[in-house]
């Protein structure tokens, strides 16, 4: 196979003093690493904070947390720098544990630099600490209701919660502005007469602050509707003494019950008496109160004045 002079040409560039040629490439690579390898570099680290508490007995609690990291700045061989992690460096620990501190200064000592490492930046340089004393208080619970029964029924009274209080421990600061635990409201959607109990959940509570419970009992009564009706002027009878006359000679019947009940009465209907006991003596003239009496079938009567003075 004959040759060509391009290929003779490119055949030599290539294989005419190998070995020469490896040793400067060898050479040329370790002066690389040589320029690089001894390069100064930068890098900033972030380093955990641990922070040693108090005792619980000492009731103190920090209302400023420290940060949860210490941005650190190290300076050295570029090849040491980018061979170094976070890890590296370990954990920055505050010494919390008298419950006083208000300031604490970061330095280069609480960190672990590798040899050959210098520190150019610690950054926070140092840490404002702020306190507050843990205190105990009870809160009273609060419940309200929502959503309406069905026609013909209405809630009694209020929300009844057992316990009826709660403990919240926490800052001072936090837990003496509290007024009250708030419960999640009572819903009585769909409810009919008679007591009702559940369980509810308490609204969490602010940062910092711990509650005794989480739930309580809460329990609501529900009765028919009832609606009052006046009947003004009704006549009052004195029951044995036709003749004996009373003063006022008509009083006022307040009539509550069921709407229907109420709303079908008649005035005819309503009899305010007065019954004289068997011994009272009519043969002579006198004059003395006694109480008024009304009975209305499924419903209750209140009279005013509740008592007249009869005269016979």
């Amino acid at each position: 196979m004959t040759s060509s002079p391009v290929r003779d040409f490119f055949r030599g560039l290539v294989f005419e003093n190998l070995g020469l040629k490896f040793i400067s490439l060898v050479v040329a690579l370790g002066f690389y690493a040589f320029i690089h390898g001894g390069s100064v570099a930068q890098r900033t680290y972030a380093v955990p904070v641990v922070s040693l508490m108090p005792p619980a007995a000492a009731n103190r609690t920090l209302t400023k947390a420290p940060p949860s990291e210490i941005a650190i700045t190290l300076s050295g061989p570029k090849t040491q720098i980018d061979s170094t992690s976070d890890k590296d460096l370990g954990t920055v620990q505050l010494d919390l544990r008298t419950g006083t501190e208000t300031n604490v200064q970061i330095n280069k000592n609480m960190f672990n630099i590798p040899a050959g490492l210098n520190v150019e930046q610690i950054f926070p340089p140092s840490i404002d600490i702020r306190w507050d004393d843990i205190i105990h208080r009870k809160l009273p619970v609060q419940i309200a209701w929502t959503g309406e029964p069905p026609p013909g029924f209405v809630v009694k009274g209020g929300v009844v919660a057992s316990p009826d209080s709660i403990d919240a421990v926490g800052p001072r600061a936090v837990v003496d502005v509290l007024q009250y635990a708030r419960a999640v409201p009572f819903d009585v959607s769909g409810m009919t007469e008679g007591t009702h109990p559940r369980t509810l959940d308490l609204d969490p509570p602010p940062l910092q602050v711990t509650y005794s419970a989480e739930q309580i009992t809460a329990t609501l009564e529900i009765t028919r509707e009832e609606r009052t009706v006046p009947f003004k002027g009704i006549p009052v009878e004195v029951v044995g003494a036709p003749k004996a006359t009373t003063r006022p000679a008509t009083v006022v019947v307040k009539v509550s019950g069921a709407p229907e009940v109420v709303n079908a009465l008649q005035t005819d209907a309503i009899i305010p008496r007065v019954e004289l006991p068997s011994d009272l003596d009519l043969t002579k003239p006198g004059s003395r109160f006694f109480p008024v009496i009304v009975e209305v079938k499924g419903a209750t009567a209140e009279v005013e004045p509740a008592k007249v003075l009869v005269k016979w």
